[in-house]
């Protein structure tokens, strides 16, 4: 899983912001959960394995470089992803403002809503994820979960959208994409366990339960 664990972190981050396109009780909906991450404690976390892990340094090098810039810039020009994003952004999830701190940080070009290699080693890496994953409050934050599904019929519509987003769609495109699969292999290929990350994101919307 490794240096996707930061990327999520710094998404994260910026929920907070970027969450105004929802109503207001949304928006304390879902900073509630926010408030549940120990944001500095993760901060902490990831700039002592960016000063102290080569491994770690060296994924970040190569997630800002010029390689990475061409995956990124041709994965968010494809249909089928343009799609999703809007999806989730008609939803309520502000995923470009996201997005595009996120691109800033990484020095990549924004994303827009529009009409449409040497491997790593993993240990250093896998040890962060290990650590950052263990300072999280899972069982408060499904608690909270749950009680935001019973309490909050805005929440409860909002994860209804996510959760009915076209999981057939999604999986066609993962598995059968040649062009997707090249991006993800790319990243694969630097110690980027993206298919791990692919099924948390399915997880936590439910795509593919029934």
């Amino acid at each position: 899983m490794k240096i996707t664990l930061v990327l999520v972190t710094l998404v994260a981050f910026t929920a907070a912001a970027s969450i105004p396109s929802g109503t207001s009780t949304l928006k304390e909906d879902l900073h509630d959960f926010v408030k549940l991450l120990p944001q500095d404690e993760l901060a902490e976390l990831a700039f002592h394995y960016f000063t102290t892990d080569q491994e770690f340094e060296d994924a970040f090098i190569y997630l800002k470089g010029e390689e990475f810039s061409a995956v990124w810039d041709q994965f968010f020009a494809l249909n089928e992803v343009k799609h999703v994003l809007n999806y989730l952004q008609a939803a309520g999830l502000n995923v470009y403002k996201a997005l595009n701190f996120l691109a800033d940080f990484l020095e990549k070009n924004h994303v827009y809503p529009v009409q449409a290699v040497r491997s790593l080693k993993t240990r250093g890496i896998s040890n962060f994820l290990d650590e950052a994953l263990a300072l999280l409050p899972v069982q408060e934050l499904r608690a909270l979960f749950e009680e935001k599904l019973q309490t909050s019929p805005e929440f409860k519509a909002f994860y209804e959208k996510l959760h009915h987003a076209d999981f057939h769609e999604l999986v066609e495109l993962y598995n059968n994409s040649g062009e997707v699969q090249g991006y993800f292999q790319k990243l694969r290929d630097h110690g980027i366990e993206v298919d791990k990350f692919i099924k948390f994101i399915a997880g936590v919307f439910g795509w593919g339960k029934h």
